[in-house]
């Protein structure tokens, strides 16, 4: 009976352990997602397009922004929301980052890549075909 009793406890608090840190806010991978995370250019410092769609699913309803993280420009916001999507057309040589803020207090609650990769690097030299006749 005393084991049971010893076991029961346990698993109690190990279930209210693991909730509690699940909660805590240093657990933001979900709340700012954004499909596909990748784009691939033919070359090397081409520009890279394609349509982002970003999924953002809020701690609580409030007011929120998307936000460009290197030059701080503002892309979207929404009031009185904690689930909404966005579709932005992608176009860049770069890698950038993405910020989801709090538009009341201005705190960065998530931050998402785009990464920009490519097939083939740009070659210095130039190629020389001789012929033979």
């Amino acid at each position: 009976m005393y084991f049971r009793l010893a076991s029961a406890m346990t698993i109690g608090v190990l279930y209210m352990a693991s909730t509690a840190q699940a909660a805590t806010p240093d657990d933001r991978k979900g709340i700012l997602q954004a499909a596909p995370n990748k784009c691939v250019a033919l070359h090397k410092g081409r520009t890279c397009y394609t349509d982002v769609t970003f999924s953002i699913s809020a701690p609580q309803v409030g007011d929120y922004c998307i936000r460009d993280s290197n030059s701080k420009k503002i892309l979207q916001c929404w009031a009185n929301v904690s689930h909404f999507e966005y579709m932005l057309a992608f176009g860049s040589a770069e890698s950038v980052s993405y910020e989801l803020i709090s538009k009341t207090k201005r705190d960065v609650l998530a931050v998402t890549t785009i990464n920009v990769n490519w097939v083939h690097k740009v070659r210095n030299k130039k190629r020389r075909w001789q012929r033979l006749f």
